[in-house]
C-alpha cells in the first residue's frame, strides 16, 4: 500500500466523513492531487473533501501575503540598494542581486537573526580588509575602487535586507522565506487561535526549515496538529546513512515524532530490506543515449504486461521516469513511443528549452560580439559590423527557414562571368553559401539588407542595438513575434505556441517595469534615481531576461492517474511507484556537486545552522531511497562519458555504491542488482570494416576514369606527389573528389597566405619585370593592399594574427625585391605559365593511350646564359645539393621526396618543349615562343623564409651524360612506370606505410588514422 493511500485510510477513519475543518499540507501539489485521489477511493458517497494543500501555497495563505513576481522583486531591491548607495550600477547589480535575494530566502526560512548574521558578515569582511591573515613580510593588497564597492557591498546588507522588508510589507506583498518568517512570528494568533484550523496534518516532510519547526512545534503543543512521516528501518537504524539524518534528530528530541510514529516506523517500515527488488544499473557514453534505454526499458515494461513482484495484481503497475537532470525533459519525451500516450508530466518545461529562446540567444550574441571598424579613410567613425558565425546561425534556425518558405524567399539566379547558369535557390541557404565563398567575415547591417533584398525580417534581425537602449532589443523582439505569426500559425506546435505567450508575457512584463523605474525617478525619491531605465543596458537586461527566463517554465497538465508519470526528484517527495527509472544517477548530479551559491562564506553559515551541502547530500539521499521503499523493479542510469557533464567525469554516484556494498548484502536476497550491458544498433551480427588494412581494388570502371583524367586534364606534379605519398589520398582526391566542406577561416592559412604573395609577384612580373620597369617599395605595398583586399574580401587586418601575417608578408615581399634588384642580368620570361607535352603510354589489355604531363610555373627567368623553371615557397625548403643515391627508386617510391620529384618533372618539360618548339612557349597557342634552345636548363625554388639562400636547386641526373636529350629518354621511362602502376588492376590504392605523411591529411579520419 503507497504512503499517501495509508495516510488518506488513517486521516478518513480519525475524522470520518465530516473533513470540512481538516488541514492536510503535503510537500508538492503532486502530492496534494495523488493524496485527494487516494482519498476520494475510500468512500462511495461524496463527503466534504479537507483543505489539502501544498506546504508553499499554506504558507502564503496563513500569513495574508501575496507573493511578489520575481521581476519586482529584483527592481525593489535595486531601489533599496540605490536609496543606500546612488552610485550602484544596474549593470553590476544584475550579477549578485538573485545571488542575495536567494540568501535572504533562506535567512528568513531559518529564522536567522539578521542583525547577527550580518554583523558577523562585516567583521568577517573587515579581518578580510586588513588582511590579517597575510604574513608580516607580504605586500598589502592596495585598495582600488572596485575591492571597496565589494567591501561596501557587505556593509550595506543590513540595511538593504530591513529595507526591503519594510517596502514589501507597506504592500502586502513578499517573498517565500518573508512569508514563512512573517507566519512562524504571527502562528499563534493566525493559525493556533484561528477556529477553522481544527486539525492539522504534515505529511510526507523530511528536512523541516527552522520557520516550519517553529510553526508545527506551535501547533504540536496546542495539540492542533500532527505529522505523519514516511520513513523506513533501514536508513533509520544506521547512524551512517545520510538518508535518515533529519528524521532521527526528530525521533530523537520527541517534539515531532508521537507514539503513532514509533509504532508506524516499528510495524510498517521496512520497505527497503523487507520486499523484492529488482534493480538494474546502466551506464551509457552520453547524456541523450540514457533516454532512448528509458525509452525502450518502459516500452518493454508494456510489452510484457505482467506487475512485477510486489506489487497488486489487481490494478497496473505505475511507473515513473525521474530525471536528475531536469534539461533532459525533452529528449524524454522523443524517446517515447508513438503509442505511449498515458502519460503526466510533472515538472516544467523549461524556456530554455524552446526554439524562441535559441533564436533570442543567437541574437544577443551576435549584438554582444558586434565589431567596430574605424573608416578607411581615416575618419574617427565607426563602422559597426556582424561576425560572420553569428549571421550564418541566425539564417539557419528553424524559424527562419520556415520563413523563408512560407515567404517564398529566393534569389533568382544568373549567369556566372564564365557562361555557367546558375540556378535560383532559397535567399537564406544562397546568403550563408555567399558569405563562405567571398570568405566574409564581417559584414554591415547595409551588406546583409542588401544581401536578404531588404526584407523585413532581415532589417529586424541586423539591426544594431546601442548598450544604453534596451528598449530597441524590446521593440525588436516585438517585432519579430510580429513577423513569425505566420510561421507559428502554420506549425501548429502547441508547445512553441505556449513559449510565445511566456515569452511575451515576460517582455510585457519587462517593459512596463522599465517604463515604472524611468517615470518614477523624479519627486518621489528626492530626484536622486532620476532616469533609471538609463542604468540599464543592453547587456544587464539580457542578464535580467535570462534570469527571468531560467525561472519560467510550462507547467504542463495533465492526468493525474496516468500509469507513467515524468518528473524530477523534488516532484516524487510522497509519492510511490512500482517501477522507477532514474536518469543521470551520476556523482556531481545525484547528489549534486558541492558549491552553495551564496555571499554567506560556509564557516559563518554552519557557525549559525544554515543549511551547506551536507544538508543538501542528506535531503537527496532522502528522496533516493524514499522512492525505492515501495518500487519492485528500479533502473538506473548514468553517464560513462568524462565529458558528459560538467562536474561529473563520467562516475556513478555513490548512491549506486551504497546499493551495491551496504543495502544488498542485508537484504538476504530479496533486493538483486544487475549491471546489464546496452548494445545499440541491429540486433543481428554485423561485420565492422577494418580499417588497419584499408585498401580499394581497382576496377576497369575506375582505370577508365582514370584514363579520363590523364588524358584531358593530365598529369601534374602535384597529383604524382599525391599518388608516390599515398595512392588513397590520391583516390579519395582525385577519383572520388571527396573534400572538406568550405567553410570561413578568419586568420589566414598557410595556403592562402602563399597564394596572395604569388598572385603579388604574378603583376610584380607581369606589369614590371617583363616590362623592364623599376619596382620600388610604394609599388610592392600597393600591390600588397591591392591583391589582399582582392583575394581576402571580409577578412581583418587590423588586429590580430593577421595584422601580424600582412606585416610579416611585407617585409617578406620587400626583402625579396631588394634581393631579386640587385641581381644583375635577370630576365623574367613568363609567369604563371602552363608548360605541357603528351606522352603514347602502352596500357595493358587495350590500345596505348596519349597522358597529358602538364606543370604550372610560377616563373620563367632567365639568368646569364641560363634559363630557370621557378617555384615560389613561402614554407621551409631541404634539398640535397648533390644528385642522391638511389634515385629511380625515391623518385618512384619515396613519398618524403616530394620538391625532388617536382623539379624533376619541371625539367623535364621545360627541356621537352624546347625539343619540340625550339624554345619555351609562353602561349597556349604555342606562337610566342622565347628561343632557348642549346641554352642549359635548371629548375629550382625561391623560399620566402630563406631569401638570403637565393635559387635553390636540387641537380637530378640520371647519369654522367647528363644531354637534354638523354634527361628527356629517361624521364619518360620513369613516368611510364609510374603511370603504369597507376593503371595497374593488380595494384589497389591502400593507405601509406609513412604515419608521419597522414599528419596533416584531410582524409586521416576516414582512414582510422
Amino acid at each position: 500500500m503507497t504512503f499517501l493511500r495509508q495516510t488518506a485510510q488513517r486521516i478518513f477513519d480519525t475524522h470520518g466523513p465530516s473533513l470540512r475543518d481538516v488541514w492536510v499540507i503535503l510537500p508538492t501539489r503532486r502530492a496534494v492531487s495523488v493524496f485527494l485521489d487516494e482519498l476520494a477511493a475510500l468512500s462511495d458517497r461524496p463527503f466534504l473533501a479537507p483543505h489539502a494543500l501544498a506546504v508553499d501555497d499554506f504558507i502564503t495563505q496563513a500569513a495574508g501575503v501575496q507573493l511578489i513576481d520575481s521581476v519586482s522583486l529584483l527592481f525593489d531591491l535595486y531601489d533599496v540598494f540605490r536609496e543606500i548607495d546612488p552610485l550602484v550600477e544596474f549593470e553590476q547589480f544584475i550579477g549578485w542581486a538573485s545571488v542575495l535575494l536567494a540568501d535572504f530566502d533562506r535567512i528568513d526560512q531559518y529564522l536567522i537573526s539578521p542583525n547577527e548574521l550580518f554583523s558577523y558578515l562585516t567583521a568577517a569582511k573587515t579581518l578580510e580588509r586588513w588582511q590579517v591573515d597575510m604574513p608580516s613580510t607580504a605586500k598589502p593588497i592596495t585598495e582600488t575602487p572596485g575591492t571597496a564597492r565589494y567591501f561596501k557591498l557587505f556593509e550595506n546588507l543590513q540595511t538593504a535586507y530591513h529595507a526591503l522588508h519594510e517596502r514589501l510589507n507597506e504592500q502586502g506583498l513578499a517573498y517565500r522565506g518573508m512569508a514563512y518568517r512573517l507566519l512562524a512570528q504571527n502562528v499563534e494568533s493566525l493559525i493556533r487561535d484561528n477556529l477553522i484550523y481544527e486539525r492539522v496534518y504534515f505529511v510526507g516532510f523530511n528536512a523541516l526549515s527552522r520557520a516550519e519547526e517553529h510553526i508545527i512545534r506551535v501547533l504540536v503543543d496546542a495539540q492542533k496538529a500532527e505529522l505523519i512521516w514516511d520513513a523506513d528501518q533501514y536508513y533509520m537504524d544506521d547512524r551512517r546513512q545520510e538518508a535518515g539524518e533529519f528524521l532521527r534528530r526528530y525521533k530523537e528530541n520527541g517534539w515531532f515524532f508521537s507514539k503513532q510514529n514509533h509504532a508506524d516506523l516499528a510495524q510498517q517500515a521496512n520497505n527497503l530490506l523487507g520486499s523484492e527488488k529488482n534493480i538494474r544499473v546502466v551506464g551509457v557514453p552520453n547524456a541523450s543515449m540514457q533516454t532512448k534505454v528509458a525509452g525502450k526499458i518502459y516500452s518493454e515494461w508494456q510489452q510484457a504486461g505482467h506487475t512485477g513482484p510486489g506489487t497488486n495484481s489487481g490494478r497496473s503497475p505505475k511507473t515513473a521516469i525521474v530525471l536528475a537532470d531536469e534539461t533532459l525533459l525533452v529528449p524524454v519525451l522523443y524517446a517515447l513511443d508513438e503509442n505511449v500516450t498515458d502519460l503526466n508530466v510533472t515538472m516544467g518545461l523549461s524556456l530554455r528549452s524552446s526554439l524562441m529562446f535559441t533564436l533570442v540567444d543567437t541574437l544577443f550574441e551576435m549584438q554582444r560580439t558586434v565589431h567596430e571598424f574605424r573608416t578607411r579613410d581615416g575618419r574617427d567613425l565607426k563602422i559597426p559590423k556582424f561576425h560572420h558565425r553569428h549571421v550564418v546561425k541566425l539564417l539557419n534556425h528553424p524559424f527562419l527557414k520556415q520563413y523563408e518558405r512560407i515567404r517564398g524567399l529566393m534569389w533568382p539566379g544568373e549567369v556566372s562571368p564564365t557562361g555557367e547558369v546558375l540556378s535560383p535557390e532559397p535567399l537564406f541557404q544562397w546568403i550563408a553559401k555567399e558569405i563562405v565563398k567571398n570568405q566574409r567575415v564581417y559584414l554591415t547591417e547595409q551588406e546583409i539588407r542588401e544581401l536578404g533584398q531588404d526584407d523585413p525580417l532581415m532589417q529586424v534581425l541586423f539591426t544594431r542595438w546601442p548598450n544604453e537602449e534596451p528598449m530597441k532589443a524590446i521593440r525588436t523582439f516585438y517585432d519579430l513575434i510580429d513577423l513569425l505569426r505566420d510561421v507559428y500559425r502554420t506549425s501548429q506546435d502547441a508547445i512553441e505556441i505556449e513559449y510565445l505567450y511566456l515569452f511575451f508575457t515576460l517582455l510585457k512584463q519587462l517593459e512596463a517595469t522599465l517604463e515604472r523605474q524611468g517615470s518614477t525617478g523624479d519627486g518621489a525619491r528626492n530626484g536622486r534615481h532620476a532616469k533609471a531605465q538609463a542604468d540599464v543596458t543592453v547587456r544587464s537586461f539580457r542578464q535580467f531576461l535570462y534570469e527571468l527566463i531560467r525561472q519560467t517554465s510550462i507547467p504542463f497538465t495533465s492526468e493525474g492517474k496516468s500509469q507513467l508519470q515524468i518528473m524530477g526528484m523534488l516532484e516524487t517527495r510522497a509519492l510511490d511507484f512500482d517501477r522507477v527509472i532514474i536518469l543521470s544517477v551520476n556523482e556531481g548530479i545525484l547528489p549534486q556537486s558541492r558549491k552553495l551559491n551564496s555571499l554567506i562564506p560556509f564557516d559563518i553559515a554552519s557557525e549559525l545552522f544554515l543549511p551547506t551541502y551536507r544538508e543538501q547530500e542528506a535531503v537527496m539521499a532522502y528522496h533516493f531511497y524514499r522512492l525505492l521503499q515501495r518500487a519492485s523493479d528500479v533502473v538506473l542510469l548514468y553517464t560513462t562519458s568524462t565529458d558528459a557533464y560538467g562536474s561529473s567525469k563520467g562516475e556513478p554516484s555513490r548512491f549506486i555504491r551504497q546499493l551495491e556494498h551496504e543495502l544488498v548484502p542485508r537484504s538476504n536476497g530479496l533486493v538483486r542488482i544487475s549491471h546489464p550491458t546496452v548494445r545499440f544498433g541491429r540486433s543481428t551480427d554485423t561485420v565492422v570494416a577494418d580499417l588497419t588494412q584499408l585498401r580499394v581494388q581497382k576496377t576497369e570502371r575506375i582505370r577508365e576514369d582514370l584514363i579520363t583524367l590523364l588524358t584531358t586534364k593530365g598529369l601534374y606534379p602535384s597529383y604524382l606527389n599525391q599518388f608516390v605519398s599515398c595512392s588513397m589520398r590520391f583516390y579519395f582526391s582525385r577519383i572520388v573528389n571527396i573534400s572538406e566542406e568550405e567553410d570561413i577561416e578568419e586568420k589566414m592559412g598557410a595556403a592562402e597566405f602563399g597564394s596572395w604573395l604569388h598572385k603579388v609577384m604574378e603583376r610584380l612580373d607581369l606589369d614590371y619585370r617583363m616590362k623592364s620597369i623599376p619596382i620600388d617599395e610604394t609599388i610592392i605595398k600597393n600591390l600588397l593592399e591591392e591583391e589582399f583586399a582582392s583575394s581576402m574580401k571580409g577578412r581583418v587586418i587590423e588586429s590580430g594574427m593577421n595584422l601580424l601575417l600582412y606585416d610579416l608578408a611585407q617585409k617578406l615581399m620587400l626583402d625579396f625585391q631588394r634581393q631579386q634588384n640587385a641581381l644583375p642580368g635577370l630576365t623574367v620570361i613568363g609567369t604563371e605559365q602552363t608548360l605541357e607535352t603528351h606522352l603514347t603510354v602502352s596500357v595493358e589489355g587495350r590500345a596505348p593511350i596519349r597522358v597529358r604531363i602538364a606543370g604550372k610555373i610560377d616563373r620563367i627567368e632567365q639568368f646569364g646564359d641560363q634559363i630557370r623553371i621557378v617555384d615560389y615557397k613561402t614554407g621551409k625548403v631541404d634539398l640535397s645539393d648533390k644528385t642522391p643515391t638511389g634515385l629511380t627508386d625515391k623518385l618512384l617510391n619515396d613519398g618524403k621526396e616530394d620538391k625532388m620529384r617536382q623539379l624533376w618533372l619541371y625539367r623535364y618539360l621545360a627541356l621537352k618543349n624546347i625539343s619540340d618548339y625550339g624554345g619555351l612557349p609562353r602561349d597556349r597557342a604555342k606562337k610566342d615562343i622565347f628561343q632557348a634552345e642549346g641554352m642549359p636548363v635548371e629548375a629550382g625554388f625561391y623560399s620566402f623564409r630563406d631569401v638570403n639562400g637565393g635559387f635553390k636547386t636540387n641537380p637530378v641526373r640520371f647519369g654522367d651524360n647528363d644531354s637534354p636529350a638523354q634527361y628527356i629518354a629517361d624521364s619518360e621511362d620513369l613516368l611510364q612506370q609510374l603511370i603504369q602502376r597507376l593503371l595497374d588492376l593488380d595494384e589497389p590504392f591502400k593507405k601509406t606505410d609513412q604515419i608521419e605523411v597522414c599528419q596533416f591529411c584531410d582524409y586521416k579520419g576516414i582512414c582510422g588514422r
